[in-house]
């Protein structure tokens, strides 16, 4: 798992091992949970709460954006569950 704050990676992280991390973007401290083999953004300062309600992310490629504190989660990982992304 790796965690991103205003482009840089702040932390990288097995999601083996529960753990509680805390990244600071542009608006605050954004708080990334790790439990069970899985990983969520549960809590952040941004005004839509869209990475929040996004909830647990597990498979490799998957990704939670808080766009307006710029902090990303993505689940890394040799095959990714998806090679692109469409709306």
């Amino acid at each position: 798992m790796l965690v991103r704050a205003q482009g840089k990676v702040m932390v990288r992280a097995a999601l083996g091992r529960d753990a509680d991390f805390s990244v600071r973007g542009t608006l605050g401290v954004s708080r990334i949970e790790v439990r069970h083999g899985r990983a969520r953004v549960a809590a952040d300062p941004g005004p839509r709460q869209i990475c929040v309600k996004q909830g647990w992310v597990e498979r490799a490629g998957e990704a939670a954006l808080c766009l307006a504190n710029q902090v990303s989660l993505e689940i890394g990982g040799a095959e990714k569950a998806f090679d692109s992304t469409a709306y």
